[in-house]
């Protein structure tokens, strides 16, 4: 992997080009493109158009779209292709990335920096895709548009089943494929070293990729991935249907809204109640909860019963901000249980209690009242995540056959969730059909254990993941390593290592040391390329001073010891970030990788969802 091969033959045509590698190693000064930018559209590919090549300041800018076709099984007949961008440095250093996506994609990022933003000015090739389909007709991959609000909105790809095969696994690897032989051809050289980066969906496209393409990549750093998403889809429904039961009154659709049920008040309360119950197991108040394994039900429950209105120890006054309600305290029982179906059979992972259910308003962030509650206030609009983006995935995207509805309105995406059944609707994400022969989890999840091919290779993993960030359960990704460990003969460490994060929104900020992106591309490539593994990733947090609120809720020493404008060690997974007992507490030397205590590591049930659990 770390040896220099000669330039591939792409086809007959770059053959007669002439297309050679320097036989005796990669240049250190790197090396320069041996044919013009613009030359690059003459480039003949397999079911590849390269719709443009532009010299820019120091790289040359390609589009271009893969397997371009006109859906026959789309009743809308849409233009479907795996639109790609790639960008080539003029001065190239031999790595390749491919940045993951996000979301359900659908909109191409034209220019690609690369994911922790500084690999093009390092000389990194850097590609990124659509995810095979395109969500506005103002793109640069010829004007489709594959949305339609009358039948899925901006998930109505999903009806076609090659593009559901294109955004879940196929689109990443035939756009590394092809951008790799774009590559070889401009700089004569193939790629030395190949990496993919990602976070959310984008951290599942990194996961999928060493499960199931573990040629395709040396290094692989996964964030906060969606890696089990149709079963993550389940718990939003469940989530929505149990806030629903707070509402008093409906939204534009005639659905629950949501908005009122948990304020950002009450959220600040259940993030005290957590903190009081679960801050010092790690030997430090500072507003994070680092021995998240040991802040279990049996250590919350009590605290969160002293912080219920009426019954507890502070306050009577509902929704004013010194307590819960009874039905708020249920609610969040059920919620970070996870979602059963009426057997009480675990459909999805529970969650780790964690203080980022509240994000403070100077440390905003994508955490669990944006995915849950809501995001921007607008009057009788439902405006969370998992009532917007996740409403129209959970019909179109995650059954089979996709259930065709209408983005708006009484019988709209939003009432299909507020209507969804866990006993027969959830186990449709294991369905196939003859026209959707590959289920959801088929082609969306990324959770196989087994990753013998990828270690085989010399491939290195790093996933990192929010303890709690809304919407994917970090218990889920903790037990889904483990398990990985066991059938993998308890080496996992050797290639693969998980790094959690208390407090982290998804995909960064909140209350957290949430600043680490270089740090971790640092640590992929000296692992890949120098054999040095990562032993602790250093975090930084960018609040010039601490998020919470020195006193009322809150232990006054949490505002003294958070880590404002300072550093904290992301642990190798099962370790924590402990104080050592002396050092300023933001100074990352102050701390030192240990066990944890208490824990529920016999808890390995995500379940499944399909009554054969």
């Amino acid at each position: 992997m770390k040896r220099l091969f000669l330039a591939s033959t792409i086809m007959a045509g770059c053959a007669a080009l002439g297309t050679q590698a320097i036989a005796h190693g990669f240049p250190p000064s790197g090396v320069a493109p041996r044919a013009s930018c613009t030359a690059l559209t003459g480039l003949t590919l397999p079911n590849t158009q390269i719709l443009s090549a532009t010299q820019k300041s120091g790289y040359c800018n390609v589009i271009g779209i893969i397997n371009k076709r006109v859906s026959t099984q789309d009743p809308d007949h849409f233009t479907y292709g795996i639109g790609f961008s790639l960008n080539l440095p003029n001065t190239w250093h031999g790595r390749f990335e491919m940045m993951g996506g996000g979301g359900t994609d659908g909109s191409l990022n034209a220019d690609p920096q690369g994911a922790a933003g500084v690999e093009l000015g390092q000389g990194w090739a850097v590609a990124a895709n659509d995810g095979g389909h395109e969500d506005n007709a103002n793109n640069v991959v010829g004007g489709h548009q594959d949305d339609d609000p009358n039948a899925g909105g901006s998930a109505h790809f999903a009806i076609d089943a090659q593009a559901r095969r294109d955004y879940g696994y196929n689109g990443i690897e035939k756009t590394a494929t092809i951008s790799k032989q774009i590559i070889s051809y401009f700089y004569g050289l193939d790629t030395v070293h190949s990496y993919i980066m990602g976070c959310s969906n984008g951290g599942r496209d990194a996961m999928m990729a060493s499960q199931r393409f573990p040629w395709l990549f040396d290094g692989v750093i996964s964030q906060n991935p969606g890696f089990n998403l149709p079963q993550a889809g389940l718990a939003e429904a469940w989530n929505e249907q149990v806030l629903g039961t707070l509402s008093t009154s409906k939204d534009v659709n005639g659905q629950p809204f949501i908005p009122d049920t948990f304020p950002a008040q009450d959220l600040q309360v259940a993030s005290a109640a957590i903190l009081s119950a679960c801050d010092a197991l790690d030997g430090l108040v500072d507003g994070i909860i680092d021995n998240y394994h040991a802040c279990t039900a049996r250590k919350v429950y009590p605290a969160l019963a002293s912080y219920t209105c009426g019954t507890g120890s502070h306050g009577s006054t509902p929704h004013g901000g010194t307590c819960l309600t009874t039905a708020q305290v249920d609610a969040l029982m059920k919620i970070y249980a996870g979602p059963v179906n009426s057997k009480g059979q675990r459909l999805y992972s529970n969650w780790f209690w964690d203080a980022g259910i509240w994000t403070p308003p100077t440390a905003p962030g994508a955490g669990w009242q944006l995915w849950n509650v809501v995001t921007a206030p607008v009057p009788n609009v439902n405006t969370a995540i998992n009532l917007t983006l996740g409403a129209g995935a959970i019909p179109m995207i995650f059954q089979t056959p996709p259930v065709v509805t209408p983005v708006g309105g009484p019988n709209g995406q939003e009432a299909f969730v507020f209507k969804f059944n866990f006993d027969t609707d959830a186990p449709k994400i294991f369905t196939k059909t003859a026209a959707y022969p590959e289920s959801s989890m088929d082609f969306m999840a990324a959770t196989s254990t087994d990753l013998r091919p990828f270690k085989a290779r010399g491939g290195k993993l790093i996933i990192s993941s929010s303890v709690n960030d809304g919407i994917f359960s970090g218990a889920a990704i903790a037990r889904w390593y483990r398990n990985m460990d066991r059938r993998m003969g308890g080496r996992a460490e050797d290639f693969a290592r998980l790094f959690m994060v208390p407090n982290m929104a998804h995909c960064g900020g909140g209350a957290a040391t949430a600043s680490f992106a270089g740090n971790q591309l640092k640590a992929i490539t000296d692992w890949v390329e120098k054999g040095i593994a990562p032993d602790r990733i250093v975090a930084a947090n960018t609040n010039a001073t601490s998020p919470y609120p020195a006193g009322g809720l809150f232990d006054p020493r949490i505002a003294q010891n958070f880590p404002a404008s300072g550093t904290r060690p992301l642990c190798v997974y099962p370790k924590i970030a402990a104080y050592k007992g002396s050092g300023l507490t933001n100074d990352a030397g102050s701390f030192a990788c240990r066990p944890g205590g208490d824990h529920d590591f016999h808890d390995d049930d995500d379940g499944r969802g399909d009554n054969r659990q």
